[in-house]
C-alpha cells in the first residue's frame, strides 16, 4: 500500500519518530553503560596499553601488532598524513562509548531544482569512544596539522581500538545483537579509509518524498531534515527468542508445535 504524504502526516510522523528515538536511545545508553568494562582494550593488549596490566595477556603482543598496522596503513595516506609512529605503551582510554545520530548531505529536488539538506538518521547511531566522533575528527583535520598532528593520531588511534576490541570481542557484538541492536561499519566522506563503527536498531527510518521536504524545509527556513519511521517495520517487529523456541520445539516435538499453533 503507497503511502500518503501532506505536512499534517509528516509532523505525525515526526512526533512518533523523536519520541521512539529518544526512548531507545535512553535503553541503548544504559546497555553501554552497563557493558563499559567489555568496551576497554587494556584485556586484548594488555601491557601494550600505558597503565595496563603487567601481568601476561595471552594475545596481546598480536593484538598490539595487529592494531599498529592498522593505524600505520590509514595514518600515512590522506587526509591524514600523519608520519607519527604508534610504540607500546599506548596511551589509549577506557570509556564508556559514545552515541551520534548519523547525518548525510541530501540534495532534495523538485522541478529540476535542487535543495541541498543536512539528513539525520534518528535510530541510527555513530558508535565511538568520547571526542572521537565524525565531526571532531573533520574539524582536527581542517585545522593547523602541526598544531593538531598529536589530538589527531591519538582520535584515529582511538577509533581503530575501539574498531579492534568489537572484532576481538564477538561475545560483545552477539551480546548487543540479542539486544537487538546491531553494529555495522562504514566509511564516511572526508574520513578516507577509516572504518567507523555504526549501531542501529530493528526499526528503520526513511525520507518521504522530496516535495514533502521541501516544503518542510521552507517553513521552518532550516536546511536540515530528520528521517521518519517506517511504521511497517513496527508491524512486521519479531520476535527472535519466540522463533528460536519455536523452531526447537518443532524438531524436538512436533506434537507440541502443533498444540501451540493451534493455540
Amino acid at each position: 500500500m503507497t503511502e500518503t504524504f501532506d505536512i499534517p502526516r509528516l509532523i505525525e510522523l515526526r512526533k512518533l519518530t523523536r519520541s521512539i528515538s529518544d526512548n531507545l536511545q535512553t535503553q541503548l545508553k544504559n546497555y553501554l553503560a552497563t557493558l563499559a568494562p567489555l568496551f576497554s582494550p587494556m584485556p586484548l593488549l594488555g601491557e601494550h596499553v600505558r597503565g595496563g596490566s603487567k601481568s601476561l595477556v595471552k594475545g596481546a603482543e598480536k593484538n598490539f601488532q595487529d592494531l599498529r598496522s592498522r593505524y600505520h596503513a590509514i595514518a600515512r595516506q590522506a587526509p591524514y598524513s600523519l608520519d607519527t609512529e604508534l610504540t607500546s605503551p599506548l596511551d589509549v582510554f577506557t570509556a564508556t562509548p559514545s552515541l551520534t545520530p548519523v547525518e548525510y548531505a541530501y540534495t532534495a529536488d523538485r522541478n529540476g531544482q535542487g535543495t541541498q539538506l543536512t539528513v539525520t538518521s534518528p535510530l541510527k547511531w555513530v558508535l565511538s569512544y568520547p571526542e572521537t566522533q565524525p565531526k571532531r575528527l573533520l574539524e582536527l583535520l581542517k585545522g593547523n596539522r602541526s598544531q593538531v598532528r598529536d589530538e589527531l593520531s591519538h582520535a584515529l588511534l582511538q577509533c581503530l581500538t575501539l574498531n579492534l576490541v568489537l572484532e576481538k570481542q564477538a561475545g560483545l557484538t552477539a551480546l548487543l545483537k540479542d539486544l537487538r541492536f546491531t553494529i555495522s561499519s562504514t566509511q564516511l566522506d572526508g574520513l578516507g579509509p577509516l572504518p567507523i563503527l555504526l549501531i542501529s536498531c530493528p526499526i528503520a527510518t526513511r525520507l518521504p518524498p522530496d516535495d514533502i521536504i521541501i516544503q518542510n524545509t521552507e517553513i521552518s527556513g532550516i536546511p536540515s531534515f530528520e528521517e521518519i519511521i517506517n511504521i511497517h517495520d513496527i508491524q512486521n517487529l519479531s520476535d527472535p527468542l519466540r522463533e528460536r523456541i519455536l523452531e526447537i520445539t518443532q524438531v524436538t516435538s512436533p506434537a507440541i508445535q502443533e498444540e501451540i499453533s493451534a493455540g
